[in-house]
């Protein structure tokens, strides 16, 4: 329960190895509720969406997880907007402008790249660089990179 709860908190720093730690635990928990919403829809027609709710906590937990990440960067967790948010809000920017032809292609290449970039940038940023050493603004530096989501 001590997992969980921390999961769901955005004070202290987590590890790169924790922050990997959480993404396949993430990525597994989607996949399962993926697999039980399409089986649930084959069986119940269009209810069957409903295991889909489930993957709102998933996203917050990912959100304060990646929050905790930014702190051990000694990055504010306002960037997880960004990081979060930006990459779609450019691609669909440039996908209104892919509707207006050969000329709005042009114009929303540089959209794309730019979500193509930021979103780069968000995955190099939380998973491969590493942490500041010793103490930060936010708290004292993951306590073991052996503890699941390495905690202070």
């Amino acid at each position: 329960m001590e997992r969980l709860r921390r999961v769901f908190d955005v004070s202290g720093r987590v590890s790169r190895l924790g922050f990997w730690r959480f993404q396949v635990v993430q990525a597994l928990a989607v996949a399962v509720i993926w697999c039980l919403t399409m089986f649930a829809t084959m069986a119940g027609g269009w209810l069957g969406v409903a295991p889909l709710l489930l993957i709102v906590p998933i996203v917050a937990a990912a959100i304060y997880v990646g929050i905790r990440r930014l702190h051990d960067r000694n990055r504010s967790g306002w960037w997880i907007l960004p990081f979060s948010i930006g990459p779609y809000l450019l691609l669909g920017a440039a996908h209104l402008f892919g509707d207006l032809g050969a000329i709005g292609v042009l114009a929303g290449l540089p959209l794309s790249l730019g979500g193509l970039a930021l979103a780069v940038w968000s995955w190099i940023e939380l998973g491969f660089r590493r942490g500041t050493s010793g103490p930060n603004r936010f708290g004292p530096p993951p306590a073991s990179n052996r503890a699941w989501l390495a905690t202070a």
